[in-house]
C-alpha cells in the first residue's frame, strides 16, 4: 500500500510541477515529437514487471491523452522494460496497448488526472494510445487473464 501512495504522491507533485511551468513559460510552445530540450514531452512509466513498447510519433490529425486507435502510430518502437520509462529528455507520443492483454493505465495532464482500462483481450491487433506533450502515461498493471478492477 505505501508503495501505491508513495507513486500517487509522486505523480501529483508531477502534474503540479508542469503545471507551474506552463504558467510560467506561456505563451508555451509544443515540443516536436523526438525533440524535448525543455518541459513538455510526453513519457511513459511503467509500474508493472512486464515490457512495454512505445513510439514516439502520433500521425492522426486528432486525438487527445488517452484517445486510442488502431492506427496513427509511426518511428521506430521503444521497449520499456518491467519497472522502466522512456527515455528522459526525448519525447514519446505513443503507448502500445498488445492484443490479448489488458493495460490499466494512469494518464496525467497539467490539469488532471484520471485512469484507463484498454481491454485487448480476444483482440487480435493492438491499439495505440496517444499522450500529448506534457503528458504522463503510468502503466499500473498488465494482464493476459483479467482487468483490474480500478
Amino acid at each position: 500500500m505505501l508503495g501505491k501512495i508513495s507513486r500517487r504522491a509522486s505523480k501529483g507533485t508531477a502534474v503540479l510541477a508542469v503545471g507551474a511551468a506552463l504558467a510560467v513559460l506561456a505563451p508555451a510552445q509544443q515540443a516536436a515529437a523526438g525533440d524535448c530540450t525543455w518541459v513538455g514531452c510526453s513519457q511513459t512509466y511503467n509500474y508493472s514487471n512486464i515490457s512495454a513498447t512505445a513510439f514516439k510519433d502520433w500521425t492522426c490529425e486528432s486525438g487527445t491523452t488517452g484517445t486510442a486507435s488502431p492506427g496513427c502510430v509511426g518511428g521506430a518502437p521503444y521497449t520499456i522494460s518491467g519497472r522502466g520509462h522512456t527515455p528522459d529528455g526525448e519525447d514519446w507520443d505513443v503507448l502500445r496497448i498488445d492484443a490479448g492483454w489488458c493495460y490499466w493505465v494512469t494518464l496525467t495532464t497539467p490539469t488532471k488526472e484520471w485512469d484507463m482500462i484498454y481491454d485487448r483481450r480476444g483482440q487480435s491487433t493492438p491499439v495505440y494510445v496517444k499522450i500529448e506533450n506534457w503528458g504522463t502515461a503510468f502503466i499500473e498493471s498488465q494482464s493476459t487473464s483479467s482487468c483490474p478492477n480500478v
